[in-house]
């Protein structure tokens, strides 16, 4: 057996007597999110915080970020110091405590996203899950993780988010290749960022250079890191 190498989102009841049209089911929100055991032992462990309520700060704009990875379980305990530069875009966010977000990396999408948005304040969280399958998430094609990520900050009066802190979480893992070992020891290991992320207002490169000039890892980028790192043995 191999042995992993870790690294680095209207129903009608009738009778016969009476006839009733009964409200439809509530969507599922940020709470079927958090409640997921994986998370709330991440969100325990990683002390990232929570900013519940009903009136977040809106967020819609593109932005440029800097940071890096600064916290992980044991497992992903490599990751910590990888740096953090990507394009990042948050969009349609609704009153009803939606949001998208999505990465852009050297003018290709890498991510989308769409997900809940709590807060007040100022101050908000996103609550997002991804699947992530295939050879454009690093991953071979019998394999699939899904990914929850949560990011929490404050919006600053320029617009700007200022600090963010962000968490992805590894909640499932599947697949049907015995040969890839215990797959779900992954289950609920997670790496945490902090970020800044700047809000852009014209045109841009979306070509991102970190402060020592060479280009900056996306989000996604870590993910396909910890990927790739899967199914390798030692």
């Amino acid at each position: 057996m191999k042995k992993f190498q870790f690294l680095a989102f209207g129903v009608l009841a009738i009778s016969a007597v009476v006839f009733c049209s009964c409200p439809p089911a509530p969507e599922p929100g940020p709470d079927h999110i958090v409640q997921n055991p994986s998370v709330k032992k991440a969100i325990n462990e990683s002390g990232i915080e929570i900013n519940e309520g009903d009136t977040p700060p809106a967020l819609a704009g593109n932005y440029l970020t800097n940071g890096g990875v600064v916290d992980a379980s044991y497992l992903f305990n490599d990751l910590i110091g990888e740096s953090i530069n990507t394009e990042f875009d948050l969009y349609n966010q609704t009153t009803s405590g939606k949001i998208s977000f999505q990465e852009n990396v050297e003018e290709i999408s890498v991510s989308g996203i769409g997900g809940y948005i709590t807060g007040e304040n100022g101050k908000f969280t996103i609550y997002g899950e991804s699947k992530q399958s295939g050879s454009e998430a690093g991953l071979p094609d019998d394999l699939s993780i899904n990914v929850v990520i949560l990011m929490s900050g404050t919006k600053l009066s320029n617009g700007d988010l200022s600090p963010v802190k962000g968490i992805s979480i590894i909640t499932k893992v599947n697949t049907s290749n015995k040969s890839y070992g215990d797959v779900k020891t992954l289950e609920g290991n997670w790496w945490m960022w902090n970020a800044d992320f700047d809000l852009q207002t014209g045109l841009k490169s979306s070509k991102i250079s970190s402060e020592n000039g060479k280009t900056g890892q996306s989000m996604q980028g870590i993910m396909r890191n910890v990927f790739e790192k899967i199914t390798k043995s030692e």
